[in-house]
């Protein structure tokens, strides 16, 4: 039986052609990822805001607690947990953006906030979500499809020797202008970085920049 060996011109010429090829699928790869992890996103910013909602209907209209008590429900992240029949945090949580967790190595067990935008005890405020427990009335939302709920958030920046965080920040107030570049999760990417964000009405959208009519106080 005759054989013959590869040449090293053959051999590459193989390699070029195998190259080629990476790079020509690794872009079309790459986007399909990036549509699967949106497409998650969404679904978990729809089954947050249902969870919340579902909460409401079974307390006289009353949204889940914004902030106080961080631990324990009614905390809205514990809320949703507490509705997925777990009230621990999880990698695998309907809690955490498949990108956003992507974006921090792949640890993150919360990666969302909650609107908190005239609830944070300024002057003429009626409440303090960091110093009390604060709901929000449904049936006062006057433009529930026009209004945000839940975003994509960023983690807080790591300071001195402290560890990596595993949950982002989990309030934002849209009327804060050290909030909306500091706290909005930017994982997305169409033409430009996005994030994603849940309506009062449950639908859901991507944004680079606050709506004017998200800077409305709640009620």
């Amino acid at each position: 039986m005759n054989s013959r060996a590869f040449t090293l011109i053959e051999l590459l010429v193989v390699i070029a052609i195998i190259a080629l090829l990476i790079g020509i699928l690794l872009p079309t790869l790459n986007s399909a990822r990036k549509t699967a992890e949106q497409v998650k996103c969404f679904s978990n910013l729809r089954q947050i805001a249902t969870s919340s909602v579902m909460y409401a209907d079974a307390n006289g209209g009353w949204s889940p607690a914004l902030g106080v008590p961080w631990g324990r429900v009614p905390f809205w992240a514990l809320i949703v947990q507490s509705d997925a029949d777990s009230e621990s945090y999880s990698e695998r949580s309907v809690l955490v953006c498949p990108s956003g967790n992507r974006e921090h190595g792949g640890s993150m067990t919360r990666t969302y906030a909650v609107s908190v935008t005239g609830l944070t005890g300024r002057p003429g405020e009626r409440a303090d979500f960091d110093a009390e427990v604060v709901h929000i009335p449904l049936w006062n939302i006057r433009r529930p499809s026009e209004t945000a709920w839940y975003v994509d958030s960023e983690a807080a920046p790591v300071t001195g020797a402290a560890p990596p965080p595993t949950r982002t920040i989990s309030t934002v107030d849209f009327r804060d202008a050290n909030h909306v570049p500091a706290r909005l999760g930017y994982y997305h990417a169409s033409t430009k970085p996005v994030y994603n964000f849940v309506r009062f009405d449950t639908s859901t959208g991507s944004h680079t920049k606050v709506p004017e009519s998200w800077l409305t106080p709640l009620p």
